[in-house]
């Protein structure tokens, strides 16, 4: 009789096991999960970040705890979390960089190698100038840098990354020569800078100009985004000024490849939950960031879009690859 019993409980057991799926999704989440920000502590990327893991841990029903993994401009960090285990464990909050440094040669891996869950935030680049510049308008501004080839001097990022493309995509789409200025720093030089007078204009975000723009420093001229930001409902878009130029920085999340597709739906659920919280909206608000959810199968789309709207300006940058 105890034999049996104990064969209906190991067969009743194993039902169960085969019931629930692979071992890797069953229960999950069990223990805390790493959020991998391959960016410096401190930057916008980080801040994001450690907002919405805030709002996600009650939801999640386990701790996130946020590490830094910085340099080459994401390179590092987002290699590092694609060789972590496929369990779920181990998120990685990318960043536009993750389509940028395929094509410059600089990894041996594509977007397509990581499993996307979803984008978070988009951050639209700006066309920006000091509040005393004689350039009160982005036409003003295009028409000096026509009939002053090479003076103009436009800030951006180091070479290769987004707000460089920006200023890169700026002087291609209005058929115009300007002295673009890399700062491998980022946009806080660049921003520096232009306050102190040493470039004419920067394409960084709006996001990061925004306060200078409050204070009456800086002026905005346009924004790189298909449509008006919320946050700046009286900036116009290139798009309004006759240019066809949509450039953005943006964040999302993904995982190693073979991470379960169940696992991936309990990260994308609870995430979107927590994005939508009052907390993480007003963060966000508050900071100038802009929302841009969009579902995992959206961002694979997104991101095969990215590469071939970005590869034309690194091979004429001489950035790509050859």
């Amino acid at each position: 009789m105890l034999r049996k019993f104990t064969v209906y409980v190991i067969g009743a057991c194993l039902a169960a096991f085969v019931a629930a799926g692979p071992a890797s999704s069953a229960g999950f989440p069990e223990k805390p999960v790493t959020l991998l920000v391959p960016h410096a502590a401190g930057g916008g990327t980080d801040a994001i970040a450690r907002s919405l893991a805030r709002a996600v841990e009650p939801r999640l029903g386990q701790p996130i705890t946020v590490v830094n993994k910085p340099g080459a401009s994401g390179a590092v960090g987002m290699t590092e979390g694609l060789n972590a285990p496929a369990d779920g464990y181990t998120v990685i909050f990318a960043t536009v960089e993750i389509c940028l440094h395929p094509t410059m040669g600089n990894v041996k891996w594509t977007p397509a190698d990581f499993k996307p869950v979803m984008r978070v935030n988009f951050d639209a680049a700006a066309v920006s100038v000091k509040a005393d510049s004689p350039y009160k308008t982005l036409e003003e501004f295009i028409k000096a840098a026509k009939d002053n080839p090479r003076k103009l001097k436009v800030g951006g990022s180091a070479p290769g990354t987004v707000w460089h493309l920006a200023a890169l995509g700026l002087q291609e789409k209005t058929n115009t020569q300007m002295n673009i200025i890399p700062y491998p720093g980022g946009a806080a030089p660049a921003i520096t800078d232009l306050l102190g007078g040493h470039v004419d204009a920067i394409t960084v975000s709006a996001a990061e100009v925004g306060q200078y723009e409050k204070a009456g420093k800086v002026r905005i001229l346009a924004v790189m985004a298909p449509e008006r930001l919320k946050g700046f409902p009286n900036v116009p878009t290139t798009k309004e000024k006759g240019y066809d130029l949509d450039m953005s920085t943006w964040r999302a999340f993904v995982v190693p490849g073979k991470t379960p597709d169940s696992v991936v739906k309990v990260l994308h659920d609870n995430f979107k939950k927590g994005m939508e919280s009052p907390q993480f909206v007003e963060f966000m608000e508050k900071g100038g960031f802009g929302m841009g959810y969009m579902s995992g199968d959206a961002l694979a789309k997104f991101m095969v879009q990215q590469t071939a709207q970005f590869k034309p300006l690194l091979e004429e940058a001489g950035l790509a690859k050859k």
